[in-house]
Parts: structure tokens; C-alpha cells; sequence
């Protein structure tokens, strides 16, 4: 860490290919004042640069040469402080890249007050106007447990979707009640839907964002295994289901399903659904009975339960047609009436 921070490399780095060998240091200093363009940029290019030859590139008029001093690690942080405001952004992206990949490796034995120079850069990168530079910092920084919480939460609230969404989706710096907290400050969007997708994330947070009813967020919860769903949960994404087939196929592919949700999607997807719900929740006899039922009184409602149910289309026809079949073959009897109720066939009861 110091030794990027003073520009200074012990042992060999590897070099960039095509920047040729380091010059010696008159010839560098003669170089980085009266080179070429191209030479200037491939001077900046050697990491194990002297750090003045660099620190006097970043300033450099021509940005492609500011832009290989950024880039490169071997700089010393007075030179990034500099091209931290950088008036080209590709230059500043640069920076953000390098700089947002050393942040996780400080170390507190480390020397304090340069590692806070440091961090000033990072945070001048974390504020930049440009969106581009701010969401470069947060990619970068999204897995790591190792950054200002301050600036991860900084991060978490930018306006930009680009910027905010890999830290709420991925920051282990963000807690439940950081999460709860911009929850309530009214998220949309593609930022909530980012939060839905965190991984392992509680009921209490679930429920959260199932309260603000955004579809796109309640999709990703219930595609998010790892999500804890609290029952109440379930049953109020049944309310949003019932309506939208693509939840309904994200809710079908969960193990975690509590009965009375199984029994109340039963009521209203297709025959595919229905043979999957079957077939996923096989070895619950009753619950794989139950949703047979609700097959029947479907179908004797005039649902055409579409997708067929495979399951239940080889023991079961229409009560009405069936009532019709006994009647005429003189079996509609008192006895028949028993094995009905006995069978919660209810629809045949009726008629």
C-alpha cells in the first residue's frame, strides 16, 4: 500500500505491453517535457516510474497520457489527488477502477494518514457529476467488507439506478435496518428490485417491500430463494399473482410454499401449473388431494383449466356429466350419494 501511494516498486512488476523498457531518468525527464504524445504516453505507462516523472504526466496537456498516469499503479496518491478532477471522464474512470480495487486491501497497521488521502479520493470519485464515475466506484466496491459505511450508504442512496443498484443488491456493509430505512424513504423501481434480489435477506424486509405493492420488486422476492417469505407475505403476493401468469410460474417453482398459499394459486392457475404444483408437492398426499379437488369444482365451473391437468384428466369428467351418466345407467342411487360425501365431491352433490 505505501509503496503505491509513494510511487515506489522493490522487485519486478510486470510491464505493459508495448510501452517499451523504462528509459533512464535523464532521458525520462527529457521525454515527459519535450516528448511526443505517444511517448509521454508510454512513459506514464511504467509502473515503476519515478513518482516526480508521473506526478509532472498528470498534468500532462494531453489526456491520453493523464489517462495512462490513472491507470497506473504505480502512481503516487499526490498525482491521483490530481486526476481525481480530471476534466475528462475517461480519465477519472480510470482512476475509479484502480483506486476502488486498493480501497478493500488497506490495512489499519498501514500508514493512517496517507490511507485517509487516499480514502479522500475515493469519496471525491464517489461524488463525481459524471454517473458513469460513481457507478464504476460502486461496482467496485459492491462485495466488499472493507469501505466506509458512510460511503457505501452515500452510495446506496445516489438517484442514479446505475449507482445505488450494486450496493443494495450485493453490500454486506448495508444492514437490515439501513435497508428498512431506504425502503421507507419510498424506492422505486429498479433500486427496490435490487434489495429483492439481495441474497438471504429477513421477513422483515420482505414484507417491506411486498407493502409497496412494485411489481417488478415482488417478482424478484419470489424469484429470490434465499429470500425469507413469511406466510402473511405469501398471501398478499397471491393477491398480485392472480393477475400476472409470470408471478404465478416464479411462485409454482418454490418449495417453501405454506399449504394456504398452495390452495389459494390452485383456485387460479393453468392446467401446467397445476401439474407442476402437483408433482413439486407429490409427497403431501393431502395437499396433492386438495388441489384435485379444486381441479374438479375448475372444471365444473366451465374452466377450461388450458395446459391440460394430466393429473386429475384421467380420474375425473364434469360432475354434471357424471350425475347424468349414473342417472341413465339407474346407479343414482342413495349408496352413490354416500360414496360422493365420502369423496368431498361436493359438485356432485349439488347436482
Amino acid at each position: 500500500m505505501l509503496k503505491w501511494i509513494f510511487g515506489k516498486s522493490k522487485g519486478k512488476r510486470k510491464a505493459k505491453p508495448g510501452i517499451g523498457k523504462k528509459p533512464a531518468y535523464k532521458k525520462a525527464r527529457d521525454i515527459a517535457g519535450k516528448g511526443s504524445v505517444e511517448e509521454r504516453s508510454k512513459l506514464a505507462a511504467h509502473e515503476n516510474m519515478e513518482p516526480e516523472i508521473l506526478y509532472y504526466l498528470a498534468s500532462d496537456k494531453a489526456p491520453e497520457v493523464r489517462r495512462e498516469v490513472a491507470e497506473n499503479a504505480g502512481t503516487p496518491f499526490q498525482a491521483d489527488a490530481i486526476l481525481a478532477r480530471d476534466p475528462e471522464e475517461d480519465v477519472r474512470c480510470e482512476l475509479a477502477r484502480k483506486i476502488s480495487r486498493l480501497i478493500p486491501n488497506l490495512k489499519p497497521e498501514q500508514n493512517e494518514k496517507l490511507a485517509t488521502m487516499a480514502m479522500g479520493v475515493l469519496t471525491t470519485l464517489a461524488r463525481d457529476e459524471l454517473p458513469r464515475v460513481r457507478a464504476i466506484v460502486s461496482e467496485e466496491l459492491k462485495h466488499t467488507k472493507n469501505a466506509p459505511t458512510e460511503l457505501i450508504r452515500e452510495l446506496a442512496e445516489d438517484l442514479e439506478d446505475i449507482v445505488a443498484a450494486p450496493i443494495l443488491e450485493y453490500s454486506p456493509l448495508l444492514s437490515g435496518k439501513d435497508i428498512l430505512q431506504l425502503i421507507a424513504t419510498g424506492m422505486k423501481s429498479k433500486k427496490l428490485a435490487a434489495v429483492a434480489r439481495r441474497p438471504k435477506i429477513d421477513t422483515e424486509v420482505v414484507n417491506a417491500i411486498v407493502e409497496t405493492g412494485q411489481t417488478e420488486a415482488i417478482h424478484d422476492i419470489v424469484g429470490n430463494h434465499t429470500a425469507q417469505i413469511s406466510d402473511g407475505a405469501f398471501e398478499k403476493i397471491s393477491d398480485h399473482a392472480e393477475t400476472q401468469e409470470s408471478l404465478q410460474n416464479l411462485m409454482v417453482s418454490r418449495d417453501d410454499l405454506p399449504v394456504m398459499t398452495i390452495q389459494r394459486i390452485g383456485r387460479f392457475v393453468n392446467g401446467s401449473l397445476m401439474e407442476l404444483l402437483m408433482k413439486r408437492h407429490s409427497e403431501r398426499k393431502e395437499v396433492v388431494e386438495d388441489l384435485r379437488a379444486t381441479v374438479k369444482e375448475r372444471i365444473d365451473r366451465g374452466e377450461t383449466m388450458e395446459g391440460g391437468v394430466d393429473a386429475a384428466e384421467d380420474v375425473y369428467e364434469p360432475a354434471s356429466i357424471r350425475v347424468e351418466k349414473d342417472f341413465a345407467a339407474g346407479v343414482l342411487n342413495e349408496e352413490r350419494i354416500e360414496q360422493a360425501l365420502e369423496e368431498g365431491d361436493n359438485t356432485y352433490i349439488r347436482f
